[in-house]
């Protein structure tokens, strides 16, 4: 029935079945329902503790077969939350009185039975207390474990202090760690919130005696401030204070504050390492985007200055003019090179490369490049393994680096280059905070004996212009571009250095497992010369008219369109044309060259592909080809190009197999 309440569970202890009959009796008279099993002997009470749970034990005290102590003894280790009531006819009072010091919870004399309804009526009554009580404590305990994990996840030292002060206040482990101290190292409890106020940094003590005092006043609910604190060593680091007062006076003033205080360093660490990843994006699309244009502009000058200088008198004044002409060009596309390497964007061609080899290959030019007052100390370990990365921008790296390392060192001193494996674990960053991939690694160190630099000048190194040589000394691009170099290599580089005691560079290139390069899958071709038809699709004017120019020079049938759609059109216009070879720029408004392809393909296939770009393959659209290859029946033209160069290109990827 509804609401009907469950029995009783009593356990009775008792060798008089008549007794046990009248006990169950003035139970049931008393209107309590009851669910009962009599014992007398010890295994059977231990048998029926394991069987059940009961809500009351209800034992004689005197019997032939079992002590009544002994009874209680053993319910008290199998069940010690459960009522035990001693009902019997000759406890005698100085035994009733030694049961209830050891724990029992009445007794009641057989002669007196209509006393035990209302005892039993009570001890349940308070068993569900206790319980609640039990449940209580235990749920506040996981509460109080679930704060105080979640506190120590936080990283937030906690603090609790009185107003007046007094010793019972409170810091955490982690408040005192935070300020780099030991909790026994703190002053005395009741001291603490006036040292820590002396503490602050002058700068912010102004802002956060404001704020503490409108918390105590009454004026502000919560204490949220941003300030700068010293720690044990004299550094300075930044926190946020949060509090709240949890008891006020009768005059509202504050007298028991609770809160936390947080550590923002690795936050503010992040935010930088934020910012300059996106100043290095932004500087890098700048550079790149910068770089591609004038790629294009030089590749003008290259072949128009070639169709030039191939018609003029050789020994001419004139052609010696045009000479330098070209050679200008050369260098402006070398620095267009540097811009592409520092934003990640040059054109590659990784191999396998023996770093100990590279450098002793390399060892020769170093020294004429450093003088003879700096000296070089080679320290090669042998047996690195191999790495992979384009071997001439691994040698623009060491050169960069040897180069850097003579300036710090006007004076003369020592150039040292060592290499060794090295197994990074998680954990470890670059200076701008970049965490380093784990794996095994072969490291290359630079290290001079020079003048050495602040940490504030450090943390700049690798940025793009910036430099600490005086005006026309330098460009400010050397160090980001051997980064960026060593970066699309999937590197890393760092540094270290203190004024006065030199500077080590280190550079860690990710081992590969690969020993040799496989065989190339194409010789140079006989001759230039074709008679396959090419289309040509580039959205500059000049840089498409002498590509033009240039394949019709070798014999080519050659179309051109300014963009993709008008190439599509074009090809959709002339569908019994033959098209061998589509000759694109990557980057172009609207349809861009890896899409173009692909469609043109849909719509001619086996039509064979060279990609043209100022950008480097890896890095055009989202990645499309990793490690500046690109897909099958297709290859790669970097600009600025020769006109020999297109030939040579265009007759290759014609004449593959």
């Amino acid at each position: 029935m509804q609401g009907e309440q469950p029995a009783t569970r009593v356990l009775l202890i008792e060798d008089s079945e008549d007794d046990a009959e009248l006990v169950l009796l003035e139970l049931g008279r008393a209107g309590l329902s009851v669910d009962a099993r009599r014992v007398d002997r010890e295994p059977d009470l231990r048998a029926a503790l394991a069987e059940r749970s009961w809500d009351v034990v209800i034992s004689d005290f005197a019997m032939p077969s079992f002590d009544g102590l002994r009874a209680f003894q053993l319910v008290k280790a199998l069940a010690a939350d459960v009522p035990f009531i001693f009902v019997s006819g000759a406890i005698g009072e100085e035994r009733a009185v030694e049961a209830m010091r050891a724990g029992a919870r009445d007794y009641i004399l057989k002669d007196n039975l209509k006393r035990l309804a209302a005892a039993v009526r009570r001890e349940l009554e308070e068993a569900a207390v206790r319980r609640q009580r039990l449940s209580a404590e235990a749920r506040a305990l996981r509460d109080a474990r679930r704060l105080a994990a979640a506190v120590e996840a936080s990283g937030a030292g906690v603090y609790e202090y009185h107003i007046p002060a007094t010793a019972d206040s409170y810091y955490s482990e982690r408040w005192a760690e935070i300020l780099g101290f030991r909790l026994e190292e703190l002053p005395p409890a009741q001291e603490v919130p006036t040292w820590f106020a002396r503490r602050v940094h002058p700068e912010d003590r102004a802002e956060y005696a404001l704020a503490r005092s409108e918390l105590l006043a009454g004026s502000q609910s919560r204490l949220v401030v941003e300030v700068r604190v010293a720690r044990k060593d004299g550094s300075w680091i930044a926190v946020t204070l949060l509090g709240t007062v949890v008891e006020r006076g009768p005059d509202g003033a504050a007298s028991h504050v609770v809160g936390v205080m947080l550590d923002l360093t690795e936050r503010r660490r992040l935010e930088d390492q934020l910012r300059q990843a996106q100043k290095m994006e932004a500087v890098g699309r700048l550079a790149g985007g910068v770089a591609h244009d004038f790629n294009n502009l030089l590749t003008v000058i290259y072949t128009f200055g070639g169709f030039v200088l191939g018609s003029l008198e050789p020994g001419s004044a004139i052609h010696a003019d045009m000479q330098e002409v070209i050679k200008a060009a050369q260098r402006a596309a070398s620095l267009t090179g540097q811009l592409l390497a520092f934003s990640r964007r040059q054109t590659i061609e990784p191999k396998i490369v023996n770093v100990d080899d590279s450098i002793l290959e390399i060892e020769k030019l170093l020294r004429r490049v450093i003088g003879e007052d700096v000296g070089i100390v080679l320290q090669l370990q042998g047996q690195l393994g191999k790495v992979r990365i384009d071997p001439g921008a691994f040698e623009q790296v060491l050169l960069n680096l040897a180069i850097n390392a003579r300036d710090a060192m006007p004076s003369g001193g020592t150039l040292t280059v060592a290499t060794s494996s090295r197994i990074v674990d998680a954990g470890h960053r670059t200076l701008s905070g970049e965490e380093i991939a784990p794996g095994t690694y072969v490291e290359v160190t630079v290290s001079d004996t020079g003048v050495g630099m602040t940490g504030e000048i450090l943390e700049q190194v690798f940025e793009p212009f910036f430099t600490t040589k005086p005006p026309g000394k330098g460009t400010g691009l050397g160090l980001s571009t051997c980064h960026g170099i060593i970066r699309q290599a999937r590197g890393y580089m760092t540094a270290e250095s203190e004024p006065g005691r030199g500077t080590t560079v280190r550079v860690l290139l990710p081992r590969t497992a690969h020993d040799t390069e496989p065989a190339p899958l194409r010789s140079t071709p006989p001759t230039l010369q074709g008679t396959e038809t090419i289309l040509v699709v580039e959205d500059d004017d000049q840089v498409r008219k002498l590509s033009v120019r240039v394949l019709s020079r070798y014999g080519y049938r050659v179309l051109d369109a300014a963009n993709g759609a008008e190439a599509l059109a074009l090809v959709e216009a002339t569908a019994a044309a033959p098209i061998d070879l589509l000759v694109t720029d990557m980057v172009m408004p609207g349809v861009g060259g890896r899409r173009l392809a692909t469609e043109l393909r849909a719509l001619r296939q086996g039509i064979r592909v060279l990609y043209v770009s100022g950008h480097a393959a890896d890095s055009i659209e989202d990645g499309a080809f990793e490690d500046g290859t690109v897909e099958a029946e297709a290859t790669w033209l970097q600009k600025p190009f020769t006109p020999e160069h297109l030939a040579r290109s265009v007759r290759e990827l014609l004449d593959r197999d």
